[in-house]
């Protein structure tokens, strides 16, 4: 098996091999992540867990500001323009981000009362995120670089240090003071600041250049205008979790971050099917097989509904492993949110239709809507339901997000004169039905765990008459 694995690595080109090593790591952050759930709930109390996960909420909406995504939207495009200085253009780029980091640390010292309401962290905690924002760029920039020219060898070894280190010295700092929620921040912060230093000074060394105007210029240009786009994805994404905080406590938005937690398994099957499939849906798209990627879309439906069934179906068991007894009401929330990740998968489908056609501007429309969507029901809802409404204002968001870019992908097919449907439409529309309505059913078998494990059963044996047609489509898309 081993010899096999190396034959088939060193058979691999190198893009192919970095892109697997990639996915590994990417796999290997979000496992763990998830895995370390039933230990942080059982040594955190709810308040305390809520607190940190509102933290790490609002550190995705604060990375926006400080770094405008640089390290990732048109990175690579700016190290193709700028190939004979690709060192420089990283450095400066970290120079960028740097600058923007200290403006937002200024900012936030002359506004930190209202900010503080806001967030409803301590300047302490600000503080700590004012750290860890600066020292996250780095290792972003690095590992992005090092992506770039296919080295993977690198950055997968600090990535599994990095995963490892992170929960085991955050379980140590818990155990060992009263401050337990600081404590868990702190952890997080201390492995980014360690790997962030060392990369800000291999960059810097490597690339001898802080600020470059053309750079600077290029990369502003490239990034501002898509800002509100990356605003408004980071607020459908956090929003939930900021909200419960406002409206209901930290203990609230604990257990709805618990819920979260339960559907990363659902994330980590899209994010593995997509990995795949979206590059095999490219070469489809310029080669006009619109056939082959309808009956594909189909068996990959039943693969990702029937995922979406499991979520909802285990919810009590799952979340009986993961956390005590204090976020059981999670059970509640996981079947909304589970359904969500599946017009996720479809969302992300028509968007890559969208791209492939150059509709871009009208991808930055349709996020802004839905994510002041979801901020307006959420204020509207969550006061008068409480925070279990939160899961159901996702779903609803997430099945317009779904909708408009479905109409916005048939826009774009009809300007490029593409007469076939790309995908199998009534196919779509039925799974999303057949999807909604057994979120419902699922919740009312709560209290019946013999036919959950029925229904579990079957499922089960749907998939195995139909592996053959699963096993030709995972095959066909590698």
């Amino acid at each position: 098996m081993k010899t096999k694995l190396k034959s088939t690595n060193r058979k691999m080109s190198s893009a192919a091999r970095t892109s697997v090593w990639f996915t590994i790591c990417n796999f290997l952050q979000r496992g763990t992540a998830f895995l370390t759930v039933p230990i942080f709930t059982r040594l955190l109390t709810s308040e305390e867990y809520g607190v940190c996960n509102v933290y790490f909420a609002w550190f995705e909406i604060f990375l926006l500001f400080t770094s405008l995504k640089i390290p990732y939207e048109g990175f690579n495009n700016g190290l193709i323009r700028n190939e004979e200085d690709k060192d420089g253009y990283t450095s400066s780029m970290l120079g960028l981000i740097m600058i923007l980091t200290c403006i937002s640390a200024a900012l936030y010292v002359l506004f930190h009362r209202p900010i503080n309401r806001l967030t409803g962290l301590s300047s302490l905690l600000m503080a700590l995120m004012f750290v860890q924002l600066f020292f996250h760029s780095p290792l972003m920039l690095w590992t992005n670089r090092e992506r770039f020219d296919f080295r993977y060898r690198y950055p997968v070894i600090v990535t599994m240090i990095s995963t490892i280190l992170n929960p085991l010295i955050a379980v140590i700092a818990v155990l060992n003071t009263a401050y337990r929620a600081e404590a868990r921040i702190i952890a997080s912060v201390l492995v980014q600041a360690f790997f962030g230093l060392i990369f800000m000074v291999v960059l810097f060394r490597r690339g001898k250049t802080f600020y470059k105007k053309d750079y600077w210029k290029f990369a502003l240009e490239f990034n501002l205008p898509l800002f509100f786009y990356y605003v408004s994805q980071s607020v459908l994404n956090q929003s939930d979790r900021i909200m419960i905080n406002y409206y209901e406590g930290s203990g609230k938005a604990a257990i709805y971050s618990v819920a979260y937690s339960a559907a990363t398994i659902m994330q980590l099957l899209v994010s593995a099917i997509n990995g795949s499939f979206h590059p095999w849906l490219y070469k489809k798209l310029k080669a006009e097989q619109y056939g082959e990627i309808r009956n594909t879309m189909g068996v990959l439906c039943l693969l990702i509904g029937a995922a979406t069934l499991s979520m909802s179906a285990f919810a009590p068991d799952l979340v009986k492993i993961m956390a005590t007894r204090e976020y059981y009401e999670a059970i509640w929330i996981i079947p909304p949110v589970a359904s969500s990740v599946f017009f996720v998968f479809l969302y992300m489908l028509f968007a890559s239709v969208e791209m492939y056609f150059n509709e871009n501007r009208g991808i930055m429309a349709i996020s802004i809507l839905c994510s002041a969507a979801n901020v307006i029901l959420n204020a509207v809802y969550i006061p008068r339901y409480g925070y279990l409404a939160a899961g159901w204002t996702t779903l609803v968001c997430y099945l317009l997000l779904s909708w408009l870019h479905f109409l916005l992908m048939k826009r774009a097919c009809r300007k490029n004169q593409v007469r076939e449907a790309v995908f199998p439409v009534k196919l779509l529309l039925l799974s999303a039905v057949v999807v909604i309505l057994l979120t419902f059913v699922s919740l009312a078998m709560y209290r019946m765990n013999s036919l959950r494990y029925v229904i579990l059963a079957l499922e089960a044996v749907l998939l195995f008459a139909f592996r053959r047609q699963l096993l030709g489509v995972i095959k066909k898309i590698k």
